[in-house]
């Protein structure tokens, strides 16, 4: 009886350890997605099952009126769990753009607001299976790539902007994935660099050397993942989509939070004003 009774709290312990090893909560970071003005529009993508969890997944649209004609942009962020200062750029993004009196004319924004609910909780770089999200672009085993897959599956986008943060660099980098899109990267980075953002080049990715703050992603490294690994990130299987702006940015996790919001921030509202003027 003892031994039954040991068991039994030890059991509950475990559960209650469980969940206080929950950093944050899935559902009110995204609560204020629901407040958003009719400039928006929220789609149940699907829902992520656990046994001690469920999450349901949203992708935040931004102008859809007259989407098909409109020039489409994805942006994702919370790819990894603890790679968090996206997370909170993007949201001041979003309330900067609802903040606006008009929507931009001619451009949609789909938002995968928090890709991976699990690892933002528990602030982990996996999902609930231990399973990298941003390598089961091959394989699709991860129940949120499938659902991510799904909900965009038939969009036809311009530009594609996954927001990671690195452990290893003391700067910030960014990878592109086609010579089409070097000039935007130069422009990218002088104007991080005209606001005093130290850039990275010392990061060696297996043979790619960062060079003033990119990493160039060229074919025999693409089919190397691809073929070898069996694997492809966003911005691989984007690439391989043939989006015509495919970019990952990697803001440096040793500085403040607040240190790499700004950086994230400006490369947004750079992008923006970008794809308004440019195109």
């Amino acid at each position: 009886m003892k031994k039954l009774v040991f068991v039994i709290v030890l059991l509950q312990l475990m559960v209650f350890a469980n969940a206080d090893d929950r950093i944050r909560n899935y559902n009110d970071q995204i609560s204020f997605i629901f407040n958003l003005s009719n400039k928006f529009i929220i789609n149940e993508m699907g829902i992520v099952e656990y046994p001690e969890n469920s999450y349901m997944m949203y992708k935040i649209t931004y102008n859809n009126s007259n989407a098909l004609n409109n020039r489409r942009y994805l942006i994702i962020s919370c790819n990894h769990g603890n790679e968090i200062a996206p997370v909170y750029a993007i949201k001041d993004f979003i309330l900067y753009l609802d903040s606006k009196e008009q929507v931009i004319n001619n451009i949609t924004i789909d938002f995968i607001y928090i890709l991976n609910p699990y690892g933002f909780e528990y602030n982990i770089r996996y999902n609930g299976q231990e399973k990298d999200l941003n390598r089961d672009f091959i394989t699709v085993k991860t129940p949120e790539i499938k659902i991510f897959i799904n909900s965009i599956k038939d969009t036809q986008y311009v530009g594609m902007y996954d927001f990671h943060e690195h452990g290893a660099t003391k700067g910030f980098m960014l990878y592109y994935y086609a010579n089409k899109n070097k000039e935007l990267s130069k422009d990218i980075l002088n104007m991080l660099k005209d606001n005093n953002i130290v850039l990275e080049n010392e990061w060696v990715d297996v043979i790619l050397k960062t060079k003033d703050g990119s990493i160039y992603v060229p074919f025999y490294a693409k089919w190397y993942y691809r073929s070898i690994l069996k694997q492809e990130t966003t911005g691989l299987y984007f690439d391989r989509l043939n989006v015509d702006e495919v970019f990952t940015f990697e803001t440096p996790t040793y500085k403040n939070i607040e240190e790499r919001k700004l950086i994230i921030d400006l490369i947004l509202k750079y992008l923006f004003e970008y794809n308004i003027k440019n195109k």
